[in-house]
């Protein structure tokens, strides 16, 4: 798998009428967002709350069509970067893509690095896409996940292989394997799109 331990970073992933339509639709009073009482799933003890609208669980569609149609450019462009980089053709299973919406904190004391994570268990490359721009990086390390040490290695074990400012309509594609994790925005809001894919041989 030519993508393996790669990580990929293109700007304007998709044309800027798309990129608007996106933001829009994510950041409007009448889109669904569900709150989640800790986005750092227990990585600290300070509560880092945000919301969150899941697009596919399992393999499967969950939302609505019209938001399905809205995101999947994004899902094409890097796709077709994908292929750009590899030079392969393979077959694919979107298995899992999720939005992030958070706020500015006013009283978080510890790390700005929420908990160091992967999304999937199984072998994947991840697609994070920015939908507009914001401070809270996000950090992707060297250290990499195995099912022989399946435990996070501890903060003073990480080594930072990349940082990558939120952008809008800016991709990164990288290896799922990469424990990785975002800071918290301090000046603005921060709203992204993960989506998680698997590679059939």
């Amino acid at each position: 798998m030519k993508w393996k331990d790669q990580i990929w970073i293109y700007d304007d992933i998709i044309p800027k009428a798309q990129q608007d339509k996106i933001e829009n639709m994510l950041l409007s009073y009448t889109f669904k967002w569900g709150f989640i009482d800790n986005v750092t799933s227990g990585g600290s003890h300070e509560k880092r709350p945000a919301f969150g609208h899941t697009f596919v669980r399992n393999g499967k569609v969950i939302t609505q069509e019209d938001t399905i149609r809205t995101i999947e450019p994004i899902w094409a462009g890097c796709m077709e970067k994908l292929m750009e980089r590899t030079g392969t053709v393979g077959k694919y299973a979107f298995v899992q893509s999720r939005s992030f919406l958070q706020v500015p904190l006013r009283n978080i004391h510890g790390s700005k690095l929420d908990a160091h994570h992967i999304d999937v268990a199984d072998e994947h490359f991840a697609l994070l896409y920015y939908v507009c721009d914001s401070d809270g990086d996000t950090v992707l390390f060297k250290n990499m996940y195995s099912k022989d040490n399946p435990k996070p290695p501890e903060p003073h074990e990480l080594r930072e292989k990349a940082r990558v400012t939120p952008k809008k309509g800016r991709v990164v594609i990288f290896d799922g394997y990469h424990w990785h994790t975002a800071t918290q925005p301090s000046k603005n809001i921060r709203c992204i799109i993960n989506t998680d894919v698997l590679q059939h041989e």
